[in-house]
């Protein structure tokens, strides 16, 4: 049997193992105890690597089990492990003869580090919101440059963890200090205003011809944290010049393989992109409901196998239930949004958590949300801007 190994959970993780299971591959996931993933019927074999992350064998470990269950690709779910993928790239390939589904470090660090992707896109002319470095001795200069309110954004975090909007410098100041003793470094960054407007989730497979094999774009209708945040609801849609921009990006940086954007789209109609994720992400499932099956892109890029075209369908709506209940709690449209945060079944509609397909599986990632939406620390960190 052909076995594919997720490395990380998430509903990232559980997305990637439905449309791996639906092209004939057989699951691995190597994920913390507990994860959704562990509760997937597209998942064949589940690990727990909770006692080993950090750990200083963890590369030995991750090779024993890539050897055990002779995965043949390794594909990271979060940026942690992406990262420590591709810093151990080349040695992984050389001790397991696996592909690992991501760029050499050199790459990788630029795309990961916000701070580094937008200063590529300023020195090439590609849209993006003000951006600069913070450091202590360089408060007033950056502040001059953005100017308020804007954004000060950790250069790395997931889930809109640790943005905190400031209206002055007193507050730049003031509240600087917390963001990076909890995130490390940060930028200070233009804030765009897009409550109650969508962003979008731009996904992309470039090969290593420099082609663009598929494409998806997801409108994020509603997101939590409200004044900006993760997506728990969305639609995808058709918008070739947004496309065109990220395909920009992937051009500079000469980046092969899967790569996920935000953009925003600022009051003059611009689209400005805010970050590149160099690993897929959890609204993967919007892609595949669509038409287009990245994970398979991912598999058979680096396996050397023929590619084949897809049929994208756009007009196909994703629902993460757990986030769209905190927007719910939180929004003054939840009784008034269109579509109406009622309508729980359609033909169009679909879970970010698995849906009735992977029912054991949204059962646990529900229940798993009302206990973060109960903890104080949870809501906290989702609460800056």
């Amino acid at each position: 049997m052909n076995r594919i190994l997720v490395l990380g959970g998430g509903l990232q993780g559980l997305s990637t193992a439905r449309s791996l299971h639906k092209i004939g591959y057989e699951v691995v996931a190597l994920a913390s105890k507990g994860d959704v993933s562990s509760h997937s019927r597209y998942v064949s074999h589940f690990i727990d690597m909770s006692k080993n992350v950090g750990h200083k064998d963890f590369l030995s470990f991750l090779c024993s089990v890539i050897l055990e269950y002779n995965c043949l690709v390794i594909i990271p779910m979060s940026d942690v492990l992406a990262e420590f993928l591709s810093v151990h790239k080349l040695e992984i390939e050389r001790l397991t003869s696996s592909k690992c589904a991501i760029e050499e470090y050199f790459k990788f660090k630029t795309a990961y580090d916000k701070k580094e992707l937008l200063k590529l896109c300023a020195e090439h002319s590609i849209s993006h919101p003000k951006t600069y470095p913070l450091a202590l001795d360089n408060l007033q200069e950056a502040a001059n440059y953005v100017g308020f309110p804007a954004l000060i954004k950790p250069d790395h975090s997931v889930g809109a963890r640790g943005i905190t909007m400031v209206h002055s410098f007193d507050e730049l100041e003031l509240k600087l200090k917390t963001v990076e003793s909890e995130y490390g470094s940060s930028t200070l960054q233009s804030y765009i205003n897009h409550v109650n407007k969508p962003y979008y989730n731009v996904m992309m497979y470039r090969d290593q011809n420099g082609v663009i094999l598929a494409n998806t774009v997801l409108e994020i209708q509603r997101f939590y944290p409200i004044r900006g945040g993760s997506s728990s609801f969305g639609v995808t849609v058709d918008i070739p010049k947004l496309v065109d921009i990220c395909k920009r990006v992937l051009e500079v940086l000469d980046w092969h393989g899967f790569a996920d954007f935000d953009v925003l789209k600022n009051d003059k109609g611009e689209y400005l992109i805010i970050e590149m994720n160099p690993r897929v992400p959890a609204s993967l499932r919007a892609a595949a409901v669509s038409g287009v099956n990245f994970p398979e892109l991912i598999v058979n890029g680096c396996l050397g196998l023929p590619q084949r075209r897809y049929d994208y369908t756009p007009g196909k709506k994703l629902r993460y239930l757990g986030l769209d209940i905190m927007w719910f709690i939180n929004s003054d449209k939840r009784f008034s949004c269109k579509p109406s945060w009622f309508n729980f079944f359609g033909k169009d509609l679909y879970y970010q958590e698995g849906g009735i397909k992977d029912f054991k599986a949204m059962c646990f990632s529900l229940l798993e949300g009302l206990k973060k939406i109960c903890n104080p620390k949870f809501r906290k960190s989702k609460s800056g801007i």
